[in-house]
């Protein structure tokens, strides 16, 4: 039996970050503001493009998923994460990268 794997987290983080990034330029590009369901959709469309690459490891790649963390309200509400100390790490990237290209 395989014991954790820090390596394999690390690069699917950084891969992630890559993902997320691209995508948030292009929702913002297209003026879209942060709402919990753009949150959710960000993440899916960023896990499945790592998993779609096929050269990570998927036990590491369901780690970032929010759902692991806890409730993510699926609202077409604005999410407002600044208020939130303790997020999944796709929702701090997320975060993140629309906070750089605000």
């Amino acid at each position: 039996m395989k014991g954790f794997e820090g390596h394999k987290l690390i690069a699917v983080k950084e891969r992630l970050n890559l993902a997320v990034n691209s995508i948030v330029e292009r929702h913002r590009t297209d003026g879209k503001v942060l709402t919990w369901q753009l949150v959710h959709e960000i993440e899916s469309e960023a896990l499945a493009t790592l998993e779609q690459a096929g050269d990570l490891d998927r036990k590491y790649i369901r780690m970032m998923r929010s759902s692991r963390w806890g409730y993510v309200p699926k609202v077409d509400e604005p999410a407002d994460l600044k208020r939130h100390k303790a997020l999944p790490e796709a929702l701090v990237m997320i975060r993140a990268a629309y906070q750089r290209t605000h």
